[in-house]
């Protein structure tokens, strides 16, 4: 049975974001590894919210890998609104240790502006988790 594994975005009054993940269906919790064919949907509490995939200048820093785990769906640098409510379809494995990173953020004249964090917690998120 394939994993689905929602992320969803919480944004504060303040405009800081925090990211969750949760095991809806399939595999083990918390998921530490998607496989082709497994699923992602992301939600958030604000309907302007939106994710892009990070795309780094030089080699990305460990345990991140370059790109996104869903090939031509969603490459990284392409912006994504979160209330669309898109079901994707990992097309590369991916784990705790080899993970894809994402910015959340929302749109402002045009341009992706990344939400901030609360102190303490690393913005954005990472695909597989590991929150649950």
């Amino acid at each position: 049975m394939p994993v689905h594994l929602n992320f969803h975005v919480h944004v504060d009054r303040n405009g800081k974001a925090t990211v969750t993940s949760q095991t809806i269906s399939g595999g083990t919790v918390p998921t530490t590894r998607l496989e082709p064919g497994d699923k992602v949907t992301f939600t958030s509490n604000l309907q302007s919210s939106e994710i892009r995939f990070k795309v780094f200048r030089t080699a990305p820093p460990p345990p991140a890998q370059e790109g996104s785990p869903f090939g031509d769906d969603l490459p990284a640098g392409k912006r994504y609104t979160v209330s669309d409510g898109k079901v994707f379809t990992v097309k590369k494995t991916c784990d705790t240790d080899h993970r894809f990173l994402f910015e959340c953020g929302h749109d402002v004249s045009g341009d992706f502006s990344e939400w901030g964090a609360p102190t303490g917690v690393t913005p954005g998120g990472g695909v597989p988790g590991p929150n649950e």
